[in-house]
Parts: C-alpha cells; structure tokens; sequence
C-alpha cells in the first residue's frame, strides 16, 4: 500500500512539473505570446516594446505599384508608461505617419489598418525600415513589401496622412 502511495505521489508530482514548466499558455495577459509571432511581416522586440507583422502592400501581380503603400504593423508596448512612435524612416522613400501614434501601456495598436504611407520607391520585395520611439528608441527591421493578392487583396487602401510638426 505505501509503495503504491508513494508510486502516485510521485507520478502526480512529475505531472504537475511538466505541466508547469511547459510555457504553454492561454491566458491573455501571459506576455510570451508576444515573443512568438507567426505572421508573413517583419518582428522586432527592443526595450519592452514590440513591433510584430510589419508590412507594405504594393499592386496587383502585373500592375504598376501604387505611388504610395501602405505600412500596416502592431505596436505594443510593455513598457510601464506610455510611448510613442516619432518617425518612420525608409531606404529609398519617404513615410508619413496616417495619424500620431500613441502607444499605451500593454495595448496594442494598429490592428486592422495602416499606421503610415510609404512613398518614393521601387519596386522590390523588401526594404529597410527603421521606427523611432521617444521611449523605446530605434528599431530596424526588413519589411516585406507585399502583392495585393490573397489575404492581402482586400486590405484598406492608404489613408490621408495627417501633418508633421
């Protein structure tokens, strides 16, 4: 009977263990969801703050591209006070944000629609882009310049950039 006990005791124990040490996780608020993006844009982390799915549409397959494309990319700062993204620059190009770009503390931002336009360059399937936060700082990534085809064929063209200061 004890060496039974012992026998679950033990196997219950390894079970609590593995399941513990697993890293797999449901809850919304677990931040490592954040670290694994599985997406077709560019991802950066630096400073607590999260560039995930960064990405241009160009034209149609067989059509001049569009004079200006938009950036679509989700911002999400985990840093304990607000931050906010300065400027976008672009080998070749010029980017104007769409509207300022405040990022809140653990709230994503830019989900669904484009936070820039790009304008100025050729065609190509991808271009150095860096994002400078007034927090965070500078992130350079390789953004992916995409087809207007598929899942993004139906994506929302450029909006009306608002001015610099």
């Amino acid at each position: 009977m004890r060496t039974l006990r012992a026998i679950t005791t033990t196997v219950l124990c390894l079970a609590l263990a593995t399941g513990a040490c697993t890293g797999v996780s449901n809850d919304y608020d677990d931040v490592t969801r954040f670290h694994h993006p599985q997406n077709e844009g560019a991802n950066a982390s630096v400073h607590g703050l999260h560039l995930r799915n960064a990405y241009l549409v160009g034209g149609a397959p067989g059509q001049q591209a569009p004079a200006e494309l938009p950036l679509y990319a989700v911002l999400i700062s985990n840093r304990a006070a607000a931050d906010r993204l300065e400027r976008i620059t672009v080998q070749g190009g010029s980017v104007q944000l769409t509207a300022p770009v405040e990022l809140p503390p653990n709230q994503p931002v830019g989900v669904d629609k484009p936070i820039a336009t790009v304008s100025g360059l050729r065609t190509q399937s991808s271009v150095p882009m860096t994002f400078t936060f007034s927090g965070a700082g500078d992130v350079r990534v390789q953004v992916p310049v995409k087809e207007r085809v598929g899942q993004f064929s139906s994506v929302a063209p450029p909006a009306s950039p608002s001015p610099t200061p």
